[in-house]
C-alpha cells in the first residue's frame, strides 16, 4: 500500500488546476531604446505556445496598478531605460511581488528604476556600464538549471558585456552564466563607485526567494521566483534558438515555482480554466486599465515547454548594435506606433542616447 501524504494531494491539486500562466511584458523607455525590442516582442509571442504560457504585450505605465497586475502570473522587464514608472506603479509593482508574483529581467532591464530599492531586490543588481560592444566567449556555470540546460560551456558571439553596482549574490542570487575576462577588453569605466560585483563575473542568474517578496502578504502562500540574463542587445541574438531558450526556459523556471493562480495557489495570476486564445500570434487587447492599448500573443491552452539547442551556431555580427559605456541617458524621441503581428503596441518612444 503507498501512502499518499498532504504535499502529495495539494501537488495533485495544483497540477489538475493548473491555467496558462499570463505574463506582462513590459518594453517602456525613458531613456536609450534598443532597436532589438521589436525583434524581442514578436519572437516572444511566436514562442508563447511552445512554452505553454501567454504574454501581454505593452509599455502602458498605467497598467501597473493593483488590480491590474493581479491578472497576471509575472512580469517580464525587456531592454528597459531609466525611471519607467512613477511611484504609483513602483508601488503596485511591489504589491505584486509581496503577492506571489513572478519576476523575469532580459538585457537592460537592469538599466532602470534605480531608485527603487524594491526593483533592485527582484533584479539583483542595477547596470553600471558596458564597453563597446564586441565578440565574447560567456561561459557556464550550472548545466543543471533549465535556462543553461542547453547552453554551451563556453558560448561566443558579439554581445555588450554588462557590469553591475553591486553584487547579485548578495541579494540572494545563484550566478548561472559568467563571461571570460580575458576574451573581450574592457575599456569601459564605472559611472560610480560602487562595490565589487563579485567573482566570478556575474551575467545571468536566479533568485529563489528574492527580498522583494518581503514582507510576504498573508494570503499569499509563498514568493515568485526571479531569474534575470544581462544577454540581449541585438536582433541577431534574438533571432538565435540557443537565446530564446535561455530566456524561455528562465521564465518557465520562474514561473513553475507554483506561487500563482495559474498553478492553483496565490492571490495573483491567471485563475482561469483555459489559457485565452487558440492561436500563439499576437492580436489586439485593451487593457484593464481602462483601454490602453495592448498586445496578446496566447499559448492556447498549451502546457509543455521547450529548449533551445545547446549546439546552436552563436548569433553573427549583424543587427542593431550600438557601443560606449552607460552613464546618462539621452531623452526620448516622440513614439511612433509597432505592429506586433495582427496587433498594436500602442505608442512606443523612439530613444537616443548611450547604448545599453
Amino acid at each position: 500500500m503507498v501512502a499518499i501524504t498532504s504535499s502529495t494531494l495539494l501537488a495533485q491539486a495544483q497540477a489538475q488546476a493548473q491555467s496558462t500562466p499570463r505574463v506582462l511584458v513590459y518594453t517602456a523607455t525613458a531613456g536609450y531604446r534598443h532597436d532589438s525590442i521589436p525583434t524581442a516582442i514578436q519572437v516572444l509571442g511566436d514562442n508563447a505556445s511552445r512554452y505553454g504560457v501567454e504574454f501581454v504585450f505593452s509599455e502602458d505605465r498605467t497598467m501597473f496598478t493593483n488590480s491590474t497586475l493581479s491578472g497576471f502570473d509575472g512580469v517580464m522587464f525587456v531592454s528597459n531605460s531609466d525611471e519607467v514608472l512613477d511611484e504609483s506603479g513602483q508601488a503596485a509593482l511591489q504589491t505584486f511581488f509581496q503577492s506571489g508574483g513572478v519576476y523575469t529581467g532580459v538585457h537592460a532591464a537592469s538599466a532602470c528604476l534605480f531608485n527603487d530599492e524594491n526593483y533592485l531586490q527582484a533584479v539583483g543588481a542595477l547596470f553600471d556600464y558596458h564597453p563597446p560592444i564586441q565578440t565574447a566567449t560567456f561561459e557556464r556555470l550550472n548545466d543543471s538549471h533549465p535556462s543553461t540546460a542547453n547552453v554551451p560551456d563556453r558560448w561566443t558571439f558579439q554581445e555588450e558585456v554588462y557590469h553591475f553596482r553591486s553584487n547579485p549574490r548578495d541579494l540572494g542570487a545563484v550566478v548561472l552564466m559568467t563571461v571570460d575576462e580575458s576574451s573581450y577588453v574592457n575599456n569601459g569605466s564605472s559611472t560610480g563607485n560602487y562595490p565589487p560585483m563579485g567573482d566570478p563575473h556575474p551575467i545571468a542568474w536566479y533568485i529563489e526567494s528574492p527580498q522583494s517578496a518581503q514582507p510576504l502578504a498573508a494570503s499569499a502562500q509563498k514568493a515568485g521566483r526571479s531569474f534575470y540574463t544581462s544577454l540581449g542587445h541585438l536582433n541577431s541574438t534574438w533571432q538565435d534558438e540557443t537565446f530564446i531558450g535561455h530566456v524561455m526556459s528562465g521564465l518557465k523556471w520562474a514561473l513553475d515555482g507554483a506561487s500563482t493562480k495559474a498553478y492553483g495557489v496565490g492571490v495573483v495570476g491567471n485563475g482561469s480554466a483555459t489559457g485565452g486564445n487558440s492561436t500563439s500570434s499576437a492580436s489586439s487587447s485593451a487593457s484593464a486599465s481602462g483601454g490602453a492599448a495592448a498586445s496578446t500573443a496566447s499559448a492556447g491552452g498549451a502546457t509543455g515547454s521547450g529548449s533551445g539547442s545547446g549546439t546552436s551556431a552563436a548569433p553573427s555580427a549583424t543587427g542593431s548594435g550600438g557601443s560606449g559605456s552607460s552613464g546618462a541617458m539621452g531623452s526620448s524621441a516622440p513614439g511612433k506606433a509597432v505592429a506586433i503581428g495582427a496587433g498594436v503596441l500602442g505608442m512606443v518612444g523612439v530613444g537616443m542616447g548611450v547604448a545599453l
